[in-house]
């Protein structure tokens, strides 16, 4: 097998990943510094030795396993991927390719080699668009179900409220069912608007304040039957910020640390600017998080609830909303003293340099 020409060389050398050229023989014709790198060798000591014989932790390898066919192959313009171990218990993903030369005896293989954390942060990103497109087609579908008998349910308290007189006792009761009714409604409506897969970047703005408020109205009769004070310490100068649906995020947080605290506790919710970002703690004084199911609880479906109380959906919804808008959510908890989780938005732009940027 000829050696590399100039040009190729050159382009090995400023490759970004990894490559080794192997001839027939699974010997090693090239390496490029990245590949040096990343296997441990000396380029100087490699060229000419077996791969195998540098890298023995690769014998017991699909890799290996695969080598003479590839080396038989006759044309192929697939890569097939691998992994194997690589030095300092360093995972590393190899793609080998056939290297045809025209004739039916094989010029070699090439390999194309990176850390395994880069390919496995890649793999991360896909499964996530992927749930992204599971849960969102999910999410509509539930509140497309949901939209025609509330709408129907609806439309017969109005028409009962127009039977009764404005002394009738009834009225009263109608008056709560319409008013949570509408509630649910508006929720359904956000709920299909948080499912769309939007491909552009947020645009809505809102004014957090408003936003915990309202939200707070949708939990009150929760708060006093479970006996739960609320504390607000709200910066009333906050200015406006990215809103990619932080309600849904605030109710489900909040319905959150009810669970927490099923006999009762106090909520605590502040605001407060940080730079460029908006902050809210919302706080607990519940039991806590073991320290177990730390690592879990932004996992979908996941809940240590009984079944017909928890969805495990609450959290990572609350996660994807948060980061739509722009921001994180983390959390700190102490087992037996309560959690706290923090959402951490951008400022709308336009705003970063109003109220004491």
């Amino acid at each position: 097998m000829h050696q590399p020409k100039t040009e190729w060389e050159q382009l090995f050398t400023v490759a970004p990943c990894g490559l080794v050229l192997l001839d027939a023989r699974a010997v090693i014709q090239y390496l490029n510094p990245p590949a040096a790198h990343l296997l441990g060798l000396h380029p100087e000591h490699a060229v000419g030795q077996p791969l195998t014989d540098l890298l023995p932790a690769w014998k017991g390898t699909p890799f290996y396993a695969s080598l003479p066919s590839l080396l038989d192959a006759q044309s192929t313009f697939e890569a097939i991927d691998f992994d194997v171990p690589g030095p300092e218990e360093k995972r590393l993903r190899v793609y080998a390719a056939y290297v045809p030369n025209g004739t039916t005896k094989a010029r070699g293989v090439l390999l194309t080699i990176i850390e395994n954390t880069e390919v496995a942060t890649l793999e991360r990103r896909l499964h996530r668009a992927e749930y992204q497109a599971s849960i969102g087609k999910l999410a509509r579908g539930i509140a497309h179900e949901l939209n025609s008998p509330l709408d129907g349910v609806l439309r017969y308290t109005h028409l009962a409220l127009e039977q009764l007189t404005e002394d009738s006792p009834v009225r009263e009761y109608l008056l709560h069912v319409k008013e949570g009714l509408d509630r649910m409604v508006r929720a359904v409506r956000a709920f299909l608007e948080f499912s769309r897969q939007v491909t552009t970047p947020v645009s809505r703005v809102a004014h957090l304040n408003k936003l915990i408020e309202d939200a707070l109205l949708l939990v009150q009769h929760r708060a006093k039957f479970q006996q739960v004070r609320v504390v607000t310490n709200l910066d009333h100068s906050l200015p406006e910020v990215l809103d990619g649906g932080l309600q849904h995020a605030i109710v489900n947080l909040v319905k959150n640390a009810f669970d927490a605290m099923p006999h009762g506790g106090t909520l605590t919710i502040t605001t407060r600017r940080s730079d460029t970002h908006v902050d809210v703690d919302i706080e607990d004084t519940g039991s806590g998080i073991p320290e177990e199911i730390r690592s879990r609880i932004f996992e979908p479906f996941f809940s240590t609830k009984p079944i017909h109380q928890g969805s495990g959906l609450g959290l990572i919804i609350a996660k994807e909303v948060v980061e739509r808008s722009g921001g994180t959510i983390e959390f700190t908890s102490q087992v037996g003293a309560g959690a706290t989780f923090r959402i951490h938005v951008p400022i709308a732009p336009g705003e970063a340099h109003t109220n004491g940027a």
